[in-house]
């Protein structure tokens, strides 16, 4: 698996009956067209048609009210990519001040804050720490050319990876946190205001990747194993998914998944609407499936996997709004991916954009 999570294009472009410039559900990233290096950010319909560009761009995450585009640009010779917001009815653009590493920026659930992980090198170019950055957008950004990203938890000897998740009320925020260079196979989960990154508190230890709704926070335990494969002893990962209540107060393992080989374990992408079920992935060294995990108990269902050696990356993305159909992209690490759904009453799948680099999409997303 790799550290980052990837949240989530196609061909056609729409000439009639396009979504409304002013606001939308989903947004994706459409590849380079054949000898292009350049991306763009399409918007469509919530089951991928009647696409249309809206800028040249990557990494690009749709606020929750549909109203806001982050995403992000490459320029050549630039270590880091430059992060942009943009409005979809004005088309008013800021940057984002600060050095935001690649990789989607994740949005509170009140569309007025970004989440960016940053970095820091010494003199050599060495990595000295991976930081959290939060920039607070503004309701207009008419005449707005920056928005400044704080250091919420600076760089340098720290250790901030695999995810951020807000509180539903957008007052609070999930992190993991280690010391930079540390073996340990993830972070403390914390949870800290968005006012005072100091006054966090410590919820579940060894864990990353929160998942938070009104039922509560999801994430996902890791443990460092050594495991024989091919005749040899190599280190591994294995995981678990937990749950933690919505006041904090009390926490629980979720699955009990046997690991194997280089089969990593669970972790959590989505809350299903009613809370009774995790959504969330099966991940091994180089292959990724699908399952959903039922609450409590923790019994999986598997929805769709990925043998070890496939290549295979099969990557829920999010669950619509009616709780009836899961998204997801289908590829492997060297090409670009489509973006599918699942039906989750047993009606197959189907593919809304056969290749993309990632998708995103708000919480009314009904594809």
């Amino acid at each position: 698996m790799t550290p980052r999570t990837m949240l989530v294009l196609a061909a056609g472009i729409a000439v009639v009956s396009a979504p409304t410039i002013a606001t939308a559900t989903m947004v994706y990233v459409a590849p380079p067209a054949k000898g292009s290096t350049t991306s763009w950010v399409m918007m469509a319909n919530d089951d991928g048609s009647n696409a249309v560009k809206v800028v040249a761009g990557t990494a690009a995450s749709i606020s929750p009210d549909g109203a806001r585009l982050a995403y992000q640009v490459w320029s050549p010779k630039q270590d880091n990519p430059t992060s942009n917001v943009r409005d979809l009815a004005s088309g008013a653009t800021a940057v984002l001040t600060g050095t935001c590493q690649p990789g989607v920026l994740p949005w509170s659930p009140d569309s007025t804050l970004l989440a960016c992980a940053t970095e820091t090198a010494n003199a050599k170019g060495f990595v000295t720490g991976n930081g959290l950055g939060l920039a607070q957008i503004p309701a207009s950004l008419e005449g707005v050319s920056s928005i400044p990203v704080g250091n919420y938890i600076p760089a340098p000897g720290n250790a901030v990876a695999y995810g951020v998740a807000f509180s539903p009320d957008s007052t609070q925020i999930a992190f993991s946190l280690m010391k930079f260079g540390s073996r340990a196979a993830a972070g403390t989960l914390y949870v800290a205001p968005v006012a005072n990154a100091t006054a966090r508190t410590a919820v579940l230890a060894r864990a990353a990747a929160p998942v938070w709704s009104t039922s509560g926070i999801a994430a996902m335990q890791s443990t460092n194993v050594t495991v024989t494969f091919n005749g040899a002893r190599t280190p591994m990962v294995h995981t678990q998914i937990w749950t933690i209540s919505p006041d904090l107060s009390s926490k629980k393992q979720l699955t009990h998944y046997k690991a194997s080989g280089l089969m990593a374990g669970p972790g959590p992408v989505a809350w299903s609407p009613s809370g009774n079920m995790v959504f969330g992935f099966i991940g091994g060294e180089d292959h990724m499936g699908m399952a959903t995990f039922r609450v409590p108990g923790g019994a999986m269902t598997t929805l769709l996997s990925s043998g070890s050696g496939s290549g295979s990356l099969q990557t829920a993305v999010a669950v619509s709004a009616d709780g009836k159909r899961l998204l997801y992209t289908a590829g492997s690490e060297d090409t670009p991916a489509a973006i599918k759904t699942t039906s989750l009453t047993g009606r197959g799948t189907r593919t809304l954009v056969p290749r993309a680099l990632t998708v995103s999409v708000t919480p009314n997303w009904n594809g």
